[in-house]
């Protein structure tokens, strides 16, 4: 998508370290010129700084967060500072300076606002997190719903389930699973994993992500593979690349999260028909 003079659009962001950022930035800079703040998104005085020198922004995405359950369960206020306060008064810093051609700004959020349940979750299912990192993106999610026409432009809330991020970054369900195989015990006992998750790949939020941005569709968009993934299934097919423990587990079935993507489908995004567990470790 261009603007009316046949330039590329301008995207400035925050949260450089993010996983998301870093992969959507590579597959996207020949199509986007991208600008980035470095620095704390609650340092508001910076950030005001950097937007009023960088007022050709045109879209702005919002990377920045404390996404690990447990570091927001341990430090709350600082969680609900980075991932909700200091977005909104990003928000409206945006709206307050006067930008050339600012338009569209998008606030990531997750599927961890949802009550877990054993049916498929659409935009509208009932919200009520069971963790606090889920109840500070419920909040912010709450807020721009609420107050979206207060905004000059507008904004879009893509709601991103389950991914694997090709890393090592512990508070991912992978990652922590891979290095509790690594260990030297014969016997690993996992509790709460007899249920359901939806996992989507980088390739497919990256590409919902810029259906966002090319439509600026406002408010909420599940972005997931649609699909139902057994997480013992995934235990099991890590557990064969490494040196084949013995796993057990509560067998009581837990509730899910697992979504519906037909939302955004109808606005024209298409996702790849992969199978998830080949996609692991390669």
């Amino acid at each position: 998508m261009k603007n009316h003079l046949n330039k590329k659009l301008i995207v400035g962001y925050i949260g450089k370290k993010s996983v998301l950022a870093k992969s959507f930035i590579d597959n996207h800079k020949k199509q986007f010129i991208f600008k980035v703040f470095i620095g704390d998104i609650r340092d508001y005085k910076k950030i005001t700084l950097w937007l009023k020198k960088n007022k050709d922004i045109n879209i702005f995405i919002n990377f920045a967060a404390i996404t690990s359950t447990h570091i927001c369960q341990k430090f709350k206020k600082k969680a609900l500072d980075v991932n909700y306060r200091s977005v909104v008064k990003l928000l409206d810093s945006l709206n307050e300076i006067k930008m050339n051609n600012f338009m569209y700004f998008l606030s990531l959020s997750t599927s961890h606002v949802f009550k877990k349940s054993n049916r498929i979750l659409s935009e509208n299912s009932e919200k009520n997190p069971s963790t606090y990192y889920g109840f500070t993106k419920y909040a912010l999610e709450k807020y721009i719903l609420k107050n979206q026409n207060k905004y000059k432009f507008k904004i879009g809330i893509p709601r991103i389930f389950n991914y694997y991020n090709n890393g090592f970054k512990k508070g991912f369900f992978i990652n922590d699973i891979v290095e509790k195989l690594k260990n030297n015990k014969k016997i690993i006992k996992f509790k709460d994993i007899n249920a359901y998750r939806d996992f989507v790949s980088m390739e497919d939020i990256n590409t919902g992500l810029l259906k966002m941005i090319n439509l600026r569709l406002v408010n909420d968009y599940n972005i997931c593979s649609g699909k139902k993934t057994y997480l013992p299934n995934i235990i099991s097919f890590l557990n064969k690349k490494f040196k084949k423990k013995i796993i057990t587990y509560d067998k009581k079935l837990s509730l899910s999260l697992y979504g519906s993507n037909i939302k955004l489908k109808k606005k024209g995004w298409k996702i790849k028909d992969k199978n998830f567990l080949n996609e692991l470790l390669n």
